[in-house]
């Protein structure tokens, strides 16, 4: 990827962990470059509304015009200079506005209302205080008119959420099954067309389906298969994996560790059938590894061969 896109998910804080190494490799060659970032940031904090109208194409050609690369004596670094008149609101939003990024962005009048994840989590800060980490994959959108009046969402995919309290304007979310009603409290939900998971980790919510109502409080489980709802505890200690990124597998056998895989990094992940029925058993933590990195690491604990098909992984070989 770009310099120049990497810079405008950088200023969007859609980065993931590549890229900000890259950038900070980058900062690191030059004071200049620190200097050229800390200015895009300050201008990229001030309020843009008068910015509404731009030809994209044309201002993206400017600005490519005006950053020359260099290369300063006796050294390998790349200092882009920017000159003054870059550092405007209209050119931050062309740059912007010329970067293709995962992160889809629609506003109204003051507000995001339309959130989509693909490849990477990302957090989303809704007008109200609200904090929703969304998982890769997963869609949030708002609708209400006026989300200061009525905090109307949809949701499709698995979200986290922490919930700015507001006994005035109660918390809904729209689910291709059921709604879910809240005043302030965090929960998890992961939502596909057929099945629904809600977990309650603090607080207590109301879920909707049909003419059916149910509470949830803090520690509460519930699974909706369509259109049946099945109340059960909650015993996955990597539940909410994908959250915090950080995966424990502590003494699972192979067929365990494999569903926590596929649940952790939403990916299809099987065993060969000559291996099904083998007891082995594995131990590893895996803190914030790709789903490549983490097979990579089976791989070597294991002799663990595998392959793709089709858009699923299946591992073939494993020695134990």
């Amino acid at each position: 990827m770009s310099l120049e896109n990497i810079i405008s998910k950088y200023l969007l804080n859609k980065t993931d962990k590549l890229e900000l190494e890259q950038l900070n490799a980058w900062q690191a060659e030059a004071q200049d470059n620190v200097q050229a970032l800390e200015e895009m940031q300050q201008i990229f904090s001030l309020d843009m509304s008068d910015y509404k109208a731009y030809d994209t194409q044309n201002a993206w050609d400017k600005i490519e015009e005006q950053i020359t690369e260099e290369e300063p004596e006796n050294t390998d670094a790349k200092v882009f200079k920017l000159k003054k008149w870059l550092m405007s609101g209209a050119a931050i939003i062309a740059l912007l506005a010329a970067t293709s990024i995962v992160w889809q962005k629609y506003t109204t009048d003051s507000y995001t209302t339309h959130y989509a994840t693909t490849d990477s989590n990302q957090s989303a800060n809704l007008p109200d205080n609200t904090i929703v980490s969304l998982d890769r994959g997963t869609t949030l959108d708002i609708i209400s008119e006026d989300f200061t009046q009525e905090r109307a969402l949809s949701l499709k995919g698995r979200a986290f959420f922490d919930v700015a309290k507001d006994k005035n304007h109660p918390f809904t979310i729209a689910l291709p099954q059921g709604k879910i009603t809240v005043l302030g409290t965090q929960f998890n939900i992961r939502s596909t067309d057929n099945v629904e998971e809600i977990y309650v980790t603090e607080g207590h919510v109301r879920y909707d389906i049909a003419d059916r109502s149910f509470d949830l409080k803090a520690g509460d489980y519930i699974k909706v298969l369509d259109g049946d709802v099945i109340r059960v505890a909650m015993n996955d200690p990597n539940y909410l994996s994908w959250k915090n990124g950080k995966l424990v597998l502590n003494d699972v056998n192979i067929s365990t560790a494999v569903k926590n895989l596929a649940t952790h990094y939403q990916a299809e992940i099987s065993l060969s059938s000559d291996i099904v029925t083998k007891d082995c058993r594995i131990s590893t933590t895996l803190d914030q590894e790709t789903l490549k990195e983490a097979l990579e690491e089976l791989s070597i604990l294991l002799s663990l061969e595998y392959k793709t098909v089709d858009g699923e992984i299946i591992i073939s070989q494993i020695n134990c």
